[in-house]
């Protein structure tokens, strides 16, 4: 069964509660002062089947002035509003404020009833009609269907109700895979039972034994029981009144403007990003750091609000500004909030959140508005894509940012994005085409200063560079074939440190030295002290052993790749004249020392190449 919220609206004294009773039998007031003054001062509920296919329930609001507050605090979670105008007075003060603030809130759809019928004539009611027609004129309610009734006569009754379960039938479902929220409109304690908490659920569905948390302030509570219609129920689902038992709340722990969330549906926040509209109706500019009573979900708290784009709203206009709140509220992008004066108390303007921020803002600062002006209006594929290209995230960072959606709606934004190449992931990370392109650059960039500072290395370490480019990108862009790994270094393609000017000038002058004397060459140390400090000679010396041209053998002892290879071949002619080779025979055919024809001999029979029988060496081929 689909659910809405049907909310009244309109001016005191115009017979919002006795249509309520007139269409559903209950009397929406409750209170003992409201019995006492015929006068609605807060919230009251009824409900009503509209078909077999559509129940509602129904908020009825307060129509005094002195009462708005209590006003918005149900009218937050309206789908359909009766905007109520007695046919003997006409449209009102408040008639108009509250169609300001219904339009400020987004409230969809509505109808207008035209009350009292039984007390007014053809020709004034022809006469209110007239001025319903100008007060809504632009608004959302433009053209909706005027109902003219009388709760003491039944008049246009059940019209009304027809009308009503045609709008509803137009109206979409609440999205109950969204996290559970319910902004709490009453809190209070049932003996026996415990803290009890009622409000509409706005996205969601809840059921006894679920944990949820009360933002703000994140304490953890257990639903025990659920009441809807006056009803002991199994569940409860977005677009439904709904009563909360809850097991783990303080005594007096829970208020009007607390929310109850299923983590992490919503945040609790003193800063806000909104795109602010100053009404076309008000007489008042909002200024730079205006003091303001912000209405959001059944909160109302104290702000101020900072225009990022400007220094003044006139009436109209709208712009990006950054609500400090004097104290955290429940918040999820893409809800509607109302502002007004702080004194003379008055609404002037309202507006959406679009981002939850963590610090306060600089002024016209372009990025800052760039991404608001982006998520002003985008869809969640929109604002995933330009988080993305503004980060790099997993999946799971990219989810924690769009908490406030329901898992069908983050991975269908998600799966679009790939399939249509709007996004990649490049490791662990996701980011567009464009970011990934740039981090490639970037990547370049690095390793080639890395390459200049040090000519050298193999490479930049994978080290260094994992801190500069986190998950995974510089393996991912080595596996890609964009850049070249040697271990755990990488490098630019097709660089390497033997094709530096430094390289071949500083192995030349080794090679060279070490050339004069092939056979009694000097040890490693005795070669570096030939070269300057400021020449790397020691780490030319390691790349020559790497690349065979100098050929270690004994510590410290080395031989030119000639040297070597003619010393194996002198070994190899002695053994073929005499058997084998002695260190001796060596050393006479080399014309060097005992201690150089004793490495050869050794660093030979390591090498499989000849294999000591006491003094002798034989050839093993």
């Amino acid at each position: 069964m689909k659910r809405i919220v049907i909310g009244t609206a309109g001016h005191v004294d115009h017979g919002k509660t006795a249509l309520v009773r007139a269409l559903t039998g209950i009397d929406a007031d409750r209170l003992a002062e409201e019995k006492r003054r015929g006068l609605t001062v807060d919230l009251g509920f009824a409900w009503m089947e509209l078909s077999g296919e559509v129940h509602a329930d129904i908020v009825d609001v307060p129509g005094h002035e002195h009462f708005v507050k209590n006003m918005l605090a149900g009218a937050g979670g309206i789908d359909l509003v009766l905007l109520v105008v007695a046919a003997d007075e006409g449209v009102m003060p408040q008639t108009r404020e509250h169609l300001v603030i219904l339009s400020l809130l987004g409230v969809p759809r509505g109808v207008v009833v035209l009350s009292r019928c039984d007390l007014a004539d053809g020709e004034t009611r022809a006469l209110a009609r007239e001025e319903i027609a100008e007060a809504v004129r632009g608004s959302f309610l433009e053209g909706a269907p005027v109902v003219e009734t009388s709760a003491q006569t039944g008049e246009g009754l059940d019209v009304l109700r027809a009308l009503l379960a045609e709008e509803a039938a137009e109206l979409p479902p609440g999205n109950i895979d969204r996290p559970f929220f319910l902004p709490v409109d009453r809190a209070f304690t049932v003996r026996g039972f415990g803290a009890v908490v009622t409000g509409t659920a706005l996205d969601g569905q809840v059921r006894p034994g679920d944990l949820l948390t009360v933002s703000p302030g994140g304490a953890r509570v257990r639903v025990r029981g659920l009441q809807s219609c006056g009803r002991e129920a199994a569940a409860a689902f977005a677009g439904q009144r709904v009563a909360v038992n809850l097991a783990g709340a303080e005594p007096g722990s829970l208020a009007r403007g607390d929310a109850l969330a299923a983590a992490p549906s919503a945040r609790a926040n003193a800063l806000l990003d909104v795109r602010l509209t100053a009404h076309p109706a008000s007489a008042r500019a909002i200024t730079h750091n205006q003091r303001l009573h912000l209405a959001l979900g059944t909160a109302c708290v104290l702000c101020r609000a900072r225009l990022l784009d400007r220094e003044a709203l006139a009436p109209g206009e709208s712009g990006y500004a950054q609500l400090l709140l004097e104290q955290p509220v429940a918040v999820r992008p893409g809800d509607r909030f109302v502002v007004r004066f702080y004194s003379p108390v008055e609404t002037v303007g309202g507006g959406v959140v679009l981002d939850i921020p963590a610090r306060r803002h600089r002024r016209l600062d372009s990025a800052v508005l760039a991404r608001l002006q982006c998520y002003d209006g985008a869809d969640a594929r929109g604002r995933l894509r330009f988080d993305l290209a503004e980060e790099p995230m997993t999946r799971e960072q990219a989810r924690e940012r769009l908490f406030f959606l329901s898992d069908a709606e983050f991975s269908t934004a998600w799966k679009g994005l790939l399939a249509d190449g709007e996004i990649r992931c490049a490791g662990w990370l996701a980011l567009t085409p464009g970011t990934l392109a740039r981090l490639r650059e970037e990547l370049l960039g690095v390793l080639a200063d890395y390459h200049g500072a040090h000519p050298l290395d193999r490479g930049m370490p994978l080290v260094l560079l994992r801190e500069r480019f986190p998950g995974g990108l510089p393996e991912w862009f080595a596996e890609e074939g964009a850049v070249s790994r040697a271990g755990d270094a990488l490098s630019l393609l097709g660089f390497a440190p033997e094709g530096t000017e430094l390289y071949r000038r500083t192995a030349a002058e080794l090679l060279a030295l070490y050339a004069r004397a092939p056979y009694a060459p000097p040890d490693r140390t005795a070669a570096l002290a030939e070269f300057p400090p400021s020449v790397p000679a020691g780490r030319v010396f390691d790349l020559l052993l790497e690349a065979g041209e100098l050929v270690e053998a004994a510590p410290g002892l080395c031989f030119t790749r000639a040297a070597w290879e003619s010393a194996r071949e002198t070994a190899r002619n002695v053994a073929g004249e005499r058997g084998s080779v002695t260190l001796s025979g060596l050393r006479d055919a080399l014309g060097t020392s005992r201690r150089y024809a004793q490495a050869l001999l050794e660093r030979m029979d390591a090498d499989g190449f000849t294999r000591r029988e006491g003094d002798a060496h034989l050839l093993r081929e």
